[in-house]
């Protein structure tokens, strides 16, 4: 019988799992609100409301433009969140992650 994901990992790989999964939830909510106030900032109401297809000004070509423009940022949240735990955890331990692989030095 295979044992649970979770259960199989070491110490090490469930510790940089937990910071790899606290991080992500962190940057995934400044994201969130990121987006949100670009677009108060943009359209001058609230985001809550353009998504609301019953809306007179409902436009799908907007909708699609601001779901692509959505993605990108949390994109860049996702890389940014495993950048920041992945120089967390050399801070804290002197080495590298779990699963990271060494980049070789060119001279």
């Amino acid at each position: 019988m295979k044992k649970p994901r979770l259960l199989a990992m070491t110490g090490r790989e469930r510790m940089w799992f937990l910071a790899t999964t606290a991080s992500g939830m962190l940057t995934a909510m400044v994201a969130q609100k990121s987006i949100k106030a670009v677009y108060r900032a943009v359209r001058k109401e609230a985001p809550e409301s353009f998504w609301d297809p019953t809306r007179v000004g409902f436009s799908w070509t907007d909708v699609v433009l601001w779901a692509g423009a959505a993605g990108v940022g949390l994109g860049v949240a996702k890389v940014l969140g495993e950048r920041l735990a992945t120089l967390g955890w050399e801070v804290a331990t002197g080495s590298l992650p779990p699963g990271a692989v060494q980049e070789e030095q060119t001279a």
